[in-house]
C-alpha cells in the first residue's frame, strides 16, 4: 500500500505572515514531497477583504493555482478565513476535483517528521482501515504525553486540534453536510467546528499521540507531573508532528540530521 497516493496534504498559510511557509519550505515540505506525498500550500485570498458582504455566487469560482504547489481559496487571508481554507473549501476541492481517500490538513506552525508521518499512516492504515478522522485530541485527557497512546474517541467538546489532521473522504462528505458556524469566532476555529461536526454525527476520532498540539517553545497545558513537554527533535522521540515550531524548524532538521 503507497500511502502518499492516498493521502494528499495542504499546509495552511497566509500571503500576509509568509514567514512560516517560508520555513516550512526549507524544511520538511520537501522531504515529505520526496518521499512521494502530494504536498500544497493553501491561502487566502487578500482581494477579498475589498469584497464586502460575500454572496453565494462569489464561491462559484471558489479556487485557483498560483503555481503547481500552491493554491488560493476565495475566503479571507486572515484568521476569519481559517475555517474555509483550511477544512470546508479543501475539503469540497478534494472531493470535486481529486480521487485521494484522505485529506491531511497542516498547520504551517507545525514541523513535520517526514518518517514518521510516513510510518504513522501506514500503521493506522493497516490497523484502522476505515478510520474516518485522525489527529491529536484536545482536550487533553491526562495522558503521558512522552509515551505512545493511540485510542478512539467520540466524546462531547474533544476534537483533533489543528496542528495536523486527517480525514477520509467519507468524513469529508459528512464535514460539508454538517459542519456549521455558530459564532464569530468560529470562523477562526476550523478544528473546532470539524470536530463538533464528527462527535455530534457519531465520527469517532482516532487519537494518535505522535501529533502534539504544543511544545517547548509554547507551552498550552501545564507540564504533565512535571515531566516536561516532549520534543520531536528527539532521536527516541514518538512524535511525527508538533505544533508551535516556527522560527525553530531549521535547528530541529539539523538536530535529526535530516
Amino acid at each position: 500500500m503507497d500511502v502518499t497516493k492516498k493521502v494528499v496534504i495542504m499546509v495552511t498559510g497566509s500571503h500576509t505572515k509568509p514567514d512560516n511557509i517560508k520555513e516550512c519550505e526549507a524544511t520538511w515540505i520537501p522531504k515529505l514531497r520526496n518521499l512521494g506525498f502530494k504536498v500544497i500550500v493553501a491561502l487566502g485570498n487578500i482581494e477579498v477583504e475589498k469584497y464586502g458582504q460575500l454572496t453565494p455566487n462569489d464561491f462559484k469560482n471558489y479556487y485557483e493555482f498560483i503555481n503547481e504547489n500552491t493554491i488560493q481559496f476565495r475566503t479571507f487571508d486572515t484568521k476569519r478565513g481559517l475555517f474555509d481554507k483550511s477544512i470546508k473549501l479543501p475539503a469540497q476541492w478534494v472531493l470535486e476535483e481529486t480521487d485521494y481517500e484522505y485529506y491531511f490538513r497542516i498547520d504551517s506552525d507545525s514541523f513535520v517528521h517526514p518518517y514518521r508521518f510516513k510510518q504513522m499512516l501506514e500503521e493506522n492504515f493497516k490497523y484502522f482501515p476505515d478510520v474516518d478522522y485522525m489527529g491529536c485530541c484536545h482536550p487533553w485527557m491526562g495522558w503521558n504525553p512522552h509515551e505512545f497512546k493511540r485510542v478512539f474517541v467520540c466524546k462531547h467538546g474533544h476534537i483533533a486540534s489543528g496542528a495536523g489532521y486527517m480525514v477520509s473522504r467519507r468524513g469529508m462528505k459528512v464535514a460539508l453536510d454538517k459542519m456549521r458556524v455558530l459564532q464569530p469566532f468560529e470562523f477562526q476555529a476550523d478544528d473546532w467546528v470539524l470536530g463538533r461536526a464528527m462527535w455530534e454525527n457519531g465520527v469517532p476520532l482516532l487519537h494518535d499521540s505522535r501529533i502534539y498540539f504544543e511544545s517547548k517553545h509554547r507551552v498550552l497545558v501545564k507540564d504533565y507531573k512535571g515531566i516536561g513537554v516532549p520534543d520531536i527533535s528527539e532521536n527516541d522521540s514518538h512524535l511525527a508532528i508538533q505544533h508551535y515550531m516556527n522560527g525553530h524548524m531549521k535547528e530541529t532538521m539539523k538536530k535529526l540530521k535530516l
